[in-house]
């Protein structure tokens, strides 16, 4: 009684591989570029490129899945990993555009010691943003 084992010429096996490989790629891309967009300003940047290298990743993970008998569950996971990674990508690009306001804000959250520095930390970065602090958030730490 010997089992078979399936060839590694199998063409359906090379599709599940290829599969398994993708979906590999676009986790890593995934975890990649979460991890490089809570860096410091000069290497945020490299989360773009982790972003994109992941939607493609996600793009190619998809078209295999229609290849193969796969649950519907792996393509929920690719298209929710593919939103991870322009999730992040997004951040990340918004807070390039404002190099310096974002800049300035690491800054003074690095030299912070106190609740309450940091809590005026993100009412200036708020206010260089454009958009108005929010009521009792930090605006009577000014008057003192």
């Amino acid at each position: 009684m010997s089992q078979t084992e399936p060839s590694s010429t199998d063409p359906e096996l090379k599709k599940y591989r290829s599969l398994r490989d993708a979906l590999l790629w676009v986790a890593g891309m995934l975890l990649l570029t979460y991890l490089s967009s809570v860096l410091t300003l000069p290497w945020k940047a490299v989360s773009l490129a982790f972003a994109l290298a992941g939607l493609v990743w996600g793009v190619v993970a998809l078209v295999r899945t229609a290849h193969v008998k796969s649950p519907w569950v792996l393509r929920f996971a690719t298209a929710a990993a593919m939103a991870g990674c322009a999730m992040f990508g997004f951040v990340a690009s918004a807070q390039i555009v404002f190099w310096d306001a974002t800049e300035q804000f690491e800054e003074c959250t690095s030299s912070a010691l106190t609740d309450r520095a940091l809590e005026n930390c993100s009412t200036t970065y708020t206010e260089q943003l454009g958009g108005t602090a929010l009521p009792g958030a930090g605006n009577s730490l000014r008057s003192q």
